[in-house]
């Protein structure tokens, strides 16, 4: 009878946690999230294919990478089209810290969020300076990816036009070089759950809620006494930093980086912008969600349109891309709050019945 009762009560805070987490739709999307990194953490026990764990791993990496980006677009309503010139920077920072100086991967990533958010500082500095907004902001960003691409292709201290690359040989721990492809999964991973963290963490403070504040309407939220400049730059360097640390694991994976490769406004589109406006811009699943729908089927795409005409499978992932701005401006995180609204509605609406 007494283990019949503390079964029961232990029960009791479970369950209303749970229901907790059920009814606020920020939780539910940090579940969805947690469930999505679970299975995907399980995926190396069934798929024992490089080629379909190479398409994770960079399905996690560009929803991290998403995340920053959300960050700075979805939050904030900063047009930051070239955004991957900070994924470069922390790409390019991270390398030439080991090629040059023998400075670990480990540390090396670090330091490339560090820079690519000094970087950010510059950025948003220059644009707020000249109340660069907007179409403005997006066109100032296209510039800089332009105007870096130009210079890395001339430097010879990053490799110039021909690049930079690791030497696979010798894999070890200190310099992230593994044998197989589990351990960099397992990284990628690691680091989408510290993005969604902080990420959720920044929605929920008082710091988020005068990003979306600016969102909505940067006069007024200036009139109510926000210091809209600051948290822009806020948001920028947070998402700037966010990208390189992403670059820097990025380009240890890939193992080769050149101008062409990283300053391409098509890839940009590709591992930066495309997750979060399919998955749902501004949301906290949005990413995630975007990117397990974007990067599988972009390489689909290109596996059963390769025997055709160069460029069949831009067309149709650009129309699939189209499609969903279309008919999902919320992308697919909006239509689950709408069923997830119906749902929760009907589940009160039986309560209030019972009562």
């Amino acid at each position: 009878m007494t283990t019949e009762i503390s079964t029961t009560s232990s029960r009791g805070p479970l369950r209303n946690w749970f229901r907790g987490v059920l009814l606020d739709w920020d939780r539910t999307q940090m579940l969805i999230c947690f469930a999505l990194v679970g299975l995907l953490a399980l995926s190396p026990l069934f798929i024992s294919s490089t080629y379909y764990l190479g398409i994770i791993i960079l399905t996690t990496i560009y929803a991290f990478i998403g995340i920053s980006w959300n960050i700075v677009a979805g939050f904030t309503g900063q047009l930051l089209i070239a955004h991957i010139i900070f994924l470069a920077i922390g790409a390019y920072t991270t390398i030439v810290l080991f090629n040059n100086f023998l400075i670990s991967p480990w540390v090396g990533i670090f330091i490339a969020g560090l820079v690519a958010g000094l970087c950010g500082v510059v950025v948003a500095f220059i644009t707020l300076r000249y109340g660069l907004k907007v179409d403005y902001f997006a066109l100032f960003t296209i510039a800089l990816m332009v105007a870096l691409r130009t210079l890395f292709l001339k430097w010879d201290y990053v490799g110039g036009a021909v690049g930079m690359w690791f030497s696979l040989t010798d894999p070890s721990f200190d310099k992230m070089i593994f044998a197989t492809k589990a351990p960099y999964l397992y990284i990628a991973l690691g680091l989408v759950v510290i993005g969604l963290l902080v990420q959720y963490r920044i929605y929920r403070s008082k710091m988020g809620k005068y990003f979306l504040a600016i969102r909505e309407d940067d006069d007024a939220a200036s009139a109510l006494g926000v210091n809209t400049s600051r948290y822009k730059m806020l948001a920028v360097v947070i998402g700037a930093a966010m990208a390189g640390i992403g670059g820097g694991f990025y380009v240890m994976y890939v193992t080769f980086i050149e101008p062409p490769q990283v300053f391409n406004l098509g890839l940009n589109i590709e591992i930066v912008m495309a997750g979060p406006i399919i998955g749902g811009l501004g949301s906290l699943a949005g990413p995630l969600v975007g990117a397990l729908l974007n990067k599988p089927f972009a390489e689909i795409m290109r596996g059963a349109l390769v025997e055709g005409r160069s460029g069949n499978s831009l067309i149709v992932y650009g129309s699939f891309l189209i499609l969903t701005v279309m008919f999902m401006p919320r992308g697919v995180t909006g239509v689950l709050h709408v069923i997830y609204l119906k749902i929760i509605r009907r589940f009160t609406d039986h309560h209030q019945g019972d009562d």
